[in-house]
C-alpha cells in the first residue's frame, strides 16, 4: 500500500514539476512565420528530440513517395489484353531532415526535468526539400539523355518507372515548397524532361514485340504451346523487341546401371536477344524436368507427359520482367 501512494505521488510530483516548465516556456515566441517546436523530458537530448519532431510534424518533412507498378498480360480468343496499374502512395514520418537549423530559443531546468524551445524560419525548413528536388533534377537529366538511345527492353522499362518514381516525388516536394512560400527547382524543365521520357517509353513501347525463333524440335513446340497463353508471340521476322528461342531443346537419355533404370532429362536454355543478335539473358531450365523409369520408351514417354503438364513459371517471370508494359 505504501509503495503504492508514494508511486502516485511520484506521478503527481512529475505532472506538477512538467506543468511548471511548460508555464515557464509558453511565453517563449518564435519569430512571426517561424516554426516553434517545445519538448520536456528527464534529460535534455530527450527533450531536444521531442522538441524538433513538433517542428518537423508542421513542416511535414521527410515525405517519401512510393510508385507500385502491377501489370497483367493475357491473350484471350487470339487478343492481347493488358491492364497496367501505377499507384502512388506518400509516407510521411516526423524526422527533421536538417535538425541542426533548428535553432534553441530558451532551455529550462527543474526537478528533473529539462524543457527546450526550438524555432525554425521557412527559408531553413525549405532547404532540404530544395535540396532533394536538385538532385532529381540531376537524375532526371541523366534519365532523358539515357532514354533515346538504350534498346535493351529490361533497362528501357527500368528508365521509366525510375523517372515516374522521380517524378512524382518532385510534385510531392513542391508541394511542401509552395506551404513553405519557397519555389521549387525549375518544375516546368522537370515536366518536360519527365514528359520526353515517357513519349519515348510509349513510342518504344508500341513498336516492342515478342518473337518467337521457331524450330520443329518437341521442345520448341511444347515452349512455345506454354509461352503462348501469357505472351503474345510473333513468329514471323524480328524486327523491333526480344526475340526468344531454346538452346539444347531435345530431351536427353540413357541408361543408369546403377540404379538400374533409364534416366530422361529435359533442361534446355532460355534464350532471349535483341533483333540484331545482342544477347540479353540465357536461362537454364532449373529445376529440370526428368523421370527414371524401367524401360527407354517409358521413360520418355513419361517425361514428355511431365513437361507438357509443367508450368516453366520461373521463365515466364522472368520474361515479364523484359516486357515493356505500355503506359495507359
Amino acid at each position: 500500500m505504501k509503495y503504492v501512494l508514494s508511486t502516485v505521488l511520484a506521478l503527481c510530483a512529475s505532472t506538477i514539476f512538467s506543468a511548471t516548465i511548460m508555464e515557464s516556456l509558453r511565453g517563449v515566441q518564435c519569430a512571426p512565420g517561424e516554426f516553434r517546436g517545445l519538448g520536456v523530458a528527464r534529460t535534455e537530448g530527450e527533450a531536444l528530440g521531442l522538441a524538433r519532431s513538433m517542428v518537423a510534424s508542421q513542416i511535414q518533412s521527410s515525405v517519401s513517395v512510393r510508385s507500385e507498378s502491377r501489370t497483367e498480360q493475357r491473350v484471350v480468343g487470339g487478343q492481347e489484353q493488358l491492364r497496367h496499374d501505377n499507384r502512388m502512395q506518400t509516407e510521411q514520418t516526423a524526422t527533421l531532415l536538417n535538425a541542426q537549423d533548428a535553432e534553441i530559443k530558451r532551455s529550462v531546468a527543474m526537478s528533473g526535468e529539462v524543457g527546450i524551445v526550438v524555432c525554425m524560419s521557412r527559408e531553413n525548413a525549405a532547404k532540404p526539400y530544395l535540396a532533394r528536388q536538385k538532385q532529381i533534377t540531376d537524375s532526371l537529366t541523366m534519365f532523358s539523355r539515357a532514354a533515346p538511345v538504350e534498346r535493351n527492353p529490361r533497362q528501357k522499362k527500368a528508365i521509366w518507372e525510375r523517372t515516374s518514381a522521380l517524378y512524382n516525388e518532385h510534385v510531392e516536394k513542391g508541394r511542401i515548397l509552395q506551404s513553405l512560400g519557397s519555389a521549387g527547382h525549375e518544375s516546368e524543365n522537370v515536366r518536360s524532361m519527365y514528359e520526353f521520357v515517357q513519349t519515348d517509353y510509349q513510342n518504344f513501347c508500341s513498336n516492342q514485340e515478342i518473337f518467337w525463333k521457331s524450330a520443329n524440335d518437341y521442345g520448341s513446340k511444347i515452349l512455345f504451346s506454354k509461352l503462348s497463353g501469357d505472351f503474345m508471340l510473333n513468329t514471323g521476322k524480328c524486327e523491333s523487341g526480344l526475340q526468344i528461342s531454346l538452346l539444347d531443346p531435345e530431351i536427353q537419355c540413357e541408361y543408369k546401371a546403377a540404379l538400374g533404370n533409364h534416366l530422361c532429362v529435359f533442361r534446355p536454355i532460355l534464350k532471349g536477344e535483341s533483333c540484331s543478335g545482342e544477347i540479353f539473358f540465357q536461362l537454364t531450365l532449373n529445376p529440370s524436368v526428368s523421370v527414371t523409369s524401367k524401360t527407354a520408351r517409358a521413360a520418355e514417354s513419361n517425361l514428355e507427359a511431365r513437361i507438357r503438364n509443367h508450368e516453366f513459371n520461373t521463365w515466364k517471370e522472368e520474361l515479364k520482367k523484359w516486357v515493356s508494359t505500355c503506359i495507359e
